[in-house]
């Protein structure tokens, strides 16, 4: 006869895989809104993705919730930090607009700041991207597109070496 105290080791098979299944669903719709710079959805998706996280872990699967929190969390300071630049921007138009070219240049440049803050925030929150949290294995289906952008990409400009050259060094 079991302890009372024994943990329950079974699996709920049907609810973890709807569990894992709302997960991936998720993170991808995270994954994309990102991408785009939607901070808001990526926060509310990256927020679903740890609640079916913890779903999944309930129901006896793979228990990742500590990179699915981690990845709501950056998606939240992301989606601050963009409302933050949202408003100095605004804030710096109406500088411009009033003839405060320093009023608009400080709160242009806390703009940039906070956008930049926000896009490093999404990013690290931002399932399959380098910087963000792994994707677990078992929540990935075979059908799911990834994109990988770590390709390197060449932009060096095409040199045209047939150009003729006087090399004559005997001209003095």
């Amino acid at each position: 006869m079991a302890d009372d105290n024994t943990p329950d080791t079974t699996v709920d098979n049907s609810a973890a895989a709807d569990a894992a299944y709302n997960e991936q669903q998720a993170e991808q719709a995270e994954s994309q809104a990102a991408a785009t710079g939607d901070y808001s959805a990526a926060q509310d998706d990256a927020q679903q993705a740890y609640q079916a996280s913890e779903d999944l872990a309930n129901a006896g699967g793979p228990d990742n919730t500590d990179s699915a929190w981690q990845a709501a969390q950056d998606e939240s300071w992301a989606n601050w930090d963009q409302q933050t630049a949202d408003e100095n921007a605004q804030s710096a138009e109406s500088y411009a607009e009033a003839g405060d070219a320093q009023g608009a240049e400080v709160y242009g440049e806390a703009a940039d700041n906070a956008q930049e803050n926000a896009d490093a925030y999404g990013e690290e929150g931002e399932y399959g991207d380098p910087l963000g949290p792994a994707e677990d294995a078992s929540t990935v289906s075979d059908d799911a597109t990834a994109v990988d952008d770590t390709a390197a990409v060449d932009d060096t400009a095409a040199v045209d070496d047939t150009a003729s050259v006087d090399d004559d060094s005997s001209a003095v």
